[in-house]
């Protein structure tokens, strides 16, 4: 996959070789989560070949105010593009609320490139 100039990682340490091998030349990763680990080992070569950078930040420790403004830059600026189809939120598999442990099963075992969803059809 990519090249990419943003990588939003929400995983952690085990995709961070995978992030730097998708960036584009002077491309970003934005760690926002860490659940599946938040150490990791890094080809630093590969990234300042790629002229990377690493940025994380997290909502749990801010201010009420400032988890309130980065919801509205989201609302003003990342819906949009949603909505447009210029950026997706890629889908691994799709179960009936029914089959919601198997869903759970699926997303427990890892190496999964995109969002785990539940219907209520």
């Amino acid at each position: 996959l990519g090249p990419f100039d943003v990588v939003l990682e929400l995983v952690g340490g085990p995709n961070l070789d995978a992030d730097v091998a998708a960036l584009a030349l002077g491309g970003r990763i934005a760690v926002i989560g860490v659940s599946a680990g938040a150490k990791a080992e890094l080809n630093l070569l590969e990234l300042m070949g790629k002229r990377g950078r690493i940025h994380g930040s997290t909502l749990r420790t801010r201010s009420l105010e400032d988890k309130a403004a980065a919801a509205r830059a989201v609302e003003r600026h990342v819906l949009p593009l949603l909505a447009a189809g210029t950026v997706r939120v890629p889908v691994e598999a799709t179960f009936p609320m029914a089959d919601a442990a198997a869903a759970y099963e699926r997303f427990a075992a890892g190496g999964k490139l995109g969002k785990i969803v539940l219907t209520t059809d």
